[in-house]
C-alpha cells in the first residue's frame, strides 16, 4: 500500500497536522501519534518510516523551518528521492508568514516544487489524497513537459516586459489575454511572467473557472476553495448585498495576495462580458485591493476588452492573443515532432504545416495524429487535421468512438462545470484505470486541471459543449449513483463543509428535482444555471418562472450582469407559455441585445414575422455573429415559405457549426423546401451523413425525421416515409417533432386517414403531457386540423378554428393562413 510520511514541527501538531492526520486513512500514512510506538521514536525509527514510504509530506511553518529534526528529514527524503526510494515530495506551506521565496527552505525545494500557502487543514487533506491517487496510477510523464513547448509570441511579450518595466506607472493587479479559446492565453501569460521574472520556470497558477452564469458569488466560493485564506462564513448570500459580498471578497483576496500567489482565471464572460467590458464588482474588487500594487490575477477570456473602458487604469493590462503566424506555428509543429520522436522530413514538415490555420491545439493534434497513424496514412486523413477548428470536438471523441466505457466516463464528467478526485470516485469505482483514463484526457487536451495543485479536473469547454448541446445521455449506473449521492448530499450539507464543485453541483440538482432547501446556502447562480437547464433540455417554462420570481425578490442582492440574464430566461419562458402581459412587462427591463432577441423570438411565436425579422436584424446588428440570431431568422424565413433567403443564413451557420445537430438540421430543411438549384441530393446525403456521426439522441433523432422528409419530398415515396417516421416515433416516444413531421408528410400527399391519424398522435401526445393551450405545440396542433378540415371540404370549420384558437397571432399572418386554407378548400 502507498504511504505518505508527514514531517512536521510539534509545534503545528494540534492546530494543523492533527487534523490532517485524522481525515487521511491510518494505513496510508507516516505520522508519530498514529505508526510509531509510544515513548520510542528513535531516529532509526523515523528514519525506517521513511524507508517504507513513497510520498514525503512536509508541512513548512517557522517552527518547522527551525526544527532541526524537520531539517534532517527533509535531507534524507531529498537524498531518498535521487536514490529513487521515494517517489514524490509535497511541500504545503501551512504558515501565512512563509512565501515560497523563503530562504530557509531548499534552493532545490524552492526551484523545483510548486509552493503553495493552504490554510485550512481540510483542503490539505484533499491534496494528499490527489497525490497518493497520482502515484497509483502512475502519471503520464510527458504531460508537464509539453506544456513547457512554447514558439513565439515575442512582439507580445516584448510589450508585456516594457509595461511592466514602466517605473511611471503602478504595478497592474490584473493581466487579461483575450482571444478564441485555446489559442494559447495562459501560456503566453505564463511566458510573460517569467521572461519578467515574476515567477520561477516550476511556479504553477493556483486557477479557477469562470462561466457565463457565474457571478460574484461564485468567483468567492472558487477562489476561497483553493485554500489560500483564512476561513470565512459564506453562508447567506441571497440576502446579502453586493457591498456585503464585496468586503467578503476582498479579504479572501488580501490573504492570497499576502501568500504572494497569482490566481489564473479562465473567464468566459463572467468578469469580461460579451459586451466586452469588466463586469462593475470585479471593477469595484480592484479598486478595493489595488493599494498593495501587487500582481494579483491573470485572466484568460474569451472576449476581446475594449481598450476605452480601462484608459487610464493602470490597474489592469489587456493584451489579446491572435492566431499564431505561419512561422510561429511552423516552429511549434517541429518542436512538438522533436518532443514526440517523430523524424519527420522537410516535405513532411511543409505539407502538414499548409495544413494549420494558428491554433496550438491543432498542431498538437496533428502531430498526435502521426504518432497515432504514420506519415502516409496521415496525410491520407489529413483533411481531420484542416477541419479541426470547427470540428475539434468530434474529432478528440472519434478516438474514443469504439470505446464505450470512456465515453460514458466523459459524458459524466460533462455533466460538472469542475469536479474534484473525490467526487469523482464517489460515483464510479476508484481504480487504476479510471485514473489512466483521467490521464489519458489530460494527455489530449480532452480536460484539463484546475485549483491551487491541480486538484480539480474540467472538461474542454468544446467537448463539454458538444456534449451537453446533443445530449449524451449518462448510463443508468451513472444516474443512479449521482441520485444517491445528492441523496446522501442532502442529509449533511448542513453540517459538513462540502468541496465547492460538490457544493455548487449538488445544490442545483437539487432545485432541479424541487427538493427542500435551506436559502442560506444557496447563491443566484444555482438558480440561473437550474433556470437554464430547465429550459434547454426539460422545457419545464413554469418551473423556471416560479424560478425566477424567487431569485428577482430581492433584486437588490444581484449583480446585474446575473440579473439579466435571469430575466432572459423568464423572458423566454414566458413567450412560449403566452403569458403575453407578464412578457412585455419583463423585456423591457431588459436592455440590449437580448431586448431585440427576444422580442424577435416573440413575435415569430405569435405569428407575426414581419416584426419578428425586424427585431432580429437590430439584433444581428448588435452581434453579428450571432449563430442563435441567425437560426432564429432562417426560422422566421421558413414560415414566411422564403426559403432562399433562409438557405443562405442556415449555410452560413452549417460551415461555422458542422457539428451542431440544430445547424444542420436548419440547412436540411431549406435545402428540402427550396427550388436550390445545383446537386441538392448530394448536399442532403451529405447533411444525412453529418448527423449519422453524431453519436447523440438527439442527434439520431433529427437524422430520422430529416431522412423520412428526404423520402417523402424528394423520393416522393409516402409509404416509406411513413414507415421510418414511425420508427423515429417509437424511438422518441416523448419527443414532438416526429409526431409533428409525421402531419406534414401526410400533408404533402394529401392522405387523409393518415393526416387523420397523425393529428391523434399529436392529441395523445398533447393529453399525457398535459400541455396546456398556449404552448407551441397546441398551435400547431391548431394549425394542422385547419389544414385537415380545409382538404376535406370543411373550410368554415377551418375558419372558426383560426379565429377562436389562433387569436393570438397577428392579424397578417391569419389572413395569411386563411388565403391558404381557402386554396386548399377550392
Amino acid at each position: 500500500m502507498i504511504k505518505c510520511f508527514l514531517s512536521h514541527s510539534s509545534k503545528d501538531k494540534k492546530s494543523y497536522v492533527e487534523i490532517v492526520a485524522r481525515e487521511l486513512s491510518k494505513n496510508n500514512i507516516v505520522y508519530d501519534e498514529l505508526t510509531f510506538e509510544e515513548g520510542n521514536q528513535s531516529l532509526e525509527e523515523i528514519l525506517n518510516g521513511l524507508d517504507n514510504s513513497q510520498i514525503f509530506v512536509i508541512f513548512i511553518s517557522e517552527s518547522s523551518l527551525l526544527s532541526n529534526w524537520v531539517k534532517l528529514e527533509i535531507t534524507k527524503a531529498n537524498k531518498a528521492l535521487e536514490n529513487g526510494d521515494i517517489k514524490r515530495i509535497f511541500p504545503i506551506i501551512i504558515d501565512q508568514n512563509i512565501t515560497y521565496k523563503d530562504e530557509r527552505i531548499p534552493d532545490w525545494m524552492r526551484e523545483k516544487y510548486n509552493l503553495k500557502y493552504i490554510s485550512r487543514p481540510k483542503v490539505a487533506v484533499r491534496r494528499i489524497r490527489q497525490k497518493l491517487r497520482e502515484l497509483s496510477w502512475e502519471l503520464h510523464p510527458k504531460n508537464k513537459e509539453r506544456n513547457k513547448i512554447f514558439v513565439g509570441r515575442n512582439q507580445l511579450i516584448n510589450s508585456f516586459e516594457e509595461r511592466i518595466d514602466d517605473f511611471d506607472k503602478s504595478t497592474p493587479i490584473c493581466i487579461i489575454a483575450s482571444g478564441i479559446p485555446e489559442i494559447g492565453r495562459r501560456s503566453l501569460i505564463k511566458r510573460c511572467f517569467i521572461k519578467s521574472n515574476l515567477i520561477g520556470e516550476y511556479y504553477e497558477f493556483p486557477s479557477i473557472n469562470l462561466s457565463y452564469e457565474d457571478s460574484l458569488e461564485d468567483f468567492i466560493h472558487k477562489i476561497y476553495a483553493l485554500g489560500l485564506s483564512a476561513e470565512y462564513d459564506l453562508t447567506n448570500f441571497m440576502s446579502k448585498s453586493i457591498d456585503e459580498k464585496l468586503s467578503i471578497a476582498i479579504k479572501i483576496v488580501t490573504d492570497i495576495q499576502n501568500s504572494k500567489e497569482i490566481i489564473s482565471i479562465v473567464d468566459n464572460g463572467c468578469i469580461v462580458t460579451s459586451e466586452r467590458k469588466i463586469n462593475n464588482w470585479f471593477f469595484r474588487l480592484i479598486e478595493r485591493v489595488e493599494y498593495v500594487k501587487t500582481l494579483t490575477f491573470a485572466i484568460a477570456s474569451n472576449y476581446r476588452l475594449l481598450k476605452h473602458t480601462i484608459h487610464n487604469k493602470e490597474s489592469i493590462y489587456s493584451l489579446e492573443v491572435p492566431e499564431l503566424e505561419r512561422k510561429e506555428r511552423n516552429g511549434l509543429l517541429k518542436r512538438y515532432s522533436e518532443f514526440e520522436d517523430l523524424n519527420l522530413s522537410s516535405d513532411d514538415l511543409a505539407f502538414f504545416s499548409d495544413l494549420l490555420s494558428g491554433y496550438p491545439g491543432q498542431v498538437f493534434y496533428a502531430v498526435d495524429l502521426i504518432k497515432d497513424y504514420g506519415v502516409n496514412r496521415a496525410k491520407k486523413e489529413s483533411s481531420q487535421i484542416a477541419e479541426f477548428s470547427s470540428n475539434k470536438a468530434q474529432l478528440l471523441l472519434n478516438r474514443y468512438e469504439n470505446d464505450s466505457e470512456k465515453l460514458d466516463f466523459l459524458y459524466l464528467l460533462s455533466e460538472f462545470d469542475f469536479i474534484n478526485y473525490e467526487f469523482i470516485f464517489d460515483i464510479v469505482e476508484e481504480n487504476q484505470q479510471f485514473g489512466k483514463t483521467l490521464d489519458e484526457f489530460i494527455a489530449f487536451a480532452v480536460c484539463e486541471t484546475l485549483g491551487a495543485n491541480g486538484e480539480y479536473i474540467r472538461v474542454n469547454d468544446t467537448i463539454r459543449d458538444y456534449v451537453r448541446r446533443n445530449r449524451f445521455s449518462l448510463p443508468k449506473q451513472y444516474e443512479e449513483k449521482l441520485r444517491k449521492h445528492l441523496d446522501k448530499f442532502l442529509e449533511t450539507y448542513t453540517e459538513e463543509q462540502k468541496d465547492v464543485p460538490d457544493y455548487l453541483y449538488s445544490l442545483k440538482q437539487a432545485l432541479i428535482e424541487g427538493k427542500d432547501i435551506d436559502s442560506k446556502y444557496l447563491i443566484p447562480s444555482h438558480f440561473l444555471k437550474t433556470m437554464k437547464e430547465l429550459y434547454d433540455r426539460h422545457y419545464r417554462y413554469e418551473d423556471v418562472v416560479k424560478l425566477a420570481d424567487q431569485v428577482l425578490a430581492n433584486e437588490v442582492a444581484l449583480d446585474i450582469k446575473l440579473k439579466q440574464e435571469v430575466r432572459y430566461y423568464l423572458c423566454a419562458s414566458l413567450a412560449r407559455l403566452r403569458k403575453d402581459k407578464r412578457f412585455l412587462d419583463e423585456v423591457h427591463k431588459i436592455q440590449g441585445f437580448d431586448h431585440n432577441f427576444l422580442l424577435g423570438f416573440y413575435y415569430r411565436l405569435q405569428g407575426r414575422p414581419h416584426e419578428a425579422l425586424t427585431r432580429l436584424q437590430k439584433a444581428l446588428e448588435a452581434q453579428t455573429k450571432s449563430s442563435k440570431v441567425k437560426r432564429e431568422i432562417v426560422q422566421v424565413l421558413l414560415a414566411l415559405d422564403d426559403f432562399e433567403n433562409a438557405l443562405a443564413l442556415a449555410h452560413e451557420n452549417y460551415e461555422n457549426y458542422p457539428t451542431n445537430p440544430f445547424h444542420i438540421q436548419a440547412y436540411f430543411n431549406c435545402m428540402i423546401n427550396s427550388h436550390f438549384v445545383g446537386d441538392k441530393e448530394n448536399i442532403v446525403n451529405r447533411l444525412l451523413d453529418d448527423l449519422k456521426k453524431i453519436n447523440s439522441e438527439k442527434a439520431q433523432e433529427i437524422l430520422g425525421v430529416s431522412h423520412s422528409q428526404f423520402v417523402a419530398f424528394e423520393k416522393n415515396n409516402l409509404i416509406e416515409a411513413l414507415n421510418l417516421i414511425d420508427n423515429v416515433i417509437g424511438k422518441f416516444p416523448e419527443s414532438k417533432y416526429p409526431k409533428l413531421t409525421r402531419f406534414e408528410i401526410s400533408f404533402r400527399f394529401k392522405h387523409i386517414k393518415e393526416m387523420q391519424n397523425s393529428i391523434n398522435v399529436l392529441e395523445e401526445h398533447i393529453r399525457k403531457k398535459r400541455i396546456n393551450n398556449n404552448s407551441d405545440l397546441y398551435k400547431a396542433l391548431i394549425r394542422a386540423k385547419c389544414k385537415y378540415l380545409a382538404v376535406t371540404g370543411k373550410r368554415q370549420e377551418a375558419i372558426l378554428l383560426v379565429n377562436t384558437e389562433l387569436k393570438g397571432y397577428s392579424d397578417s399572418y391569419r389572413d395569411k393562413l386563411l388565403e391558404k386554407l381557402k386554396n386548399l378548400s377550392d
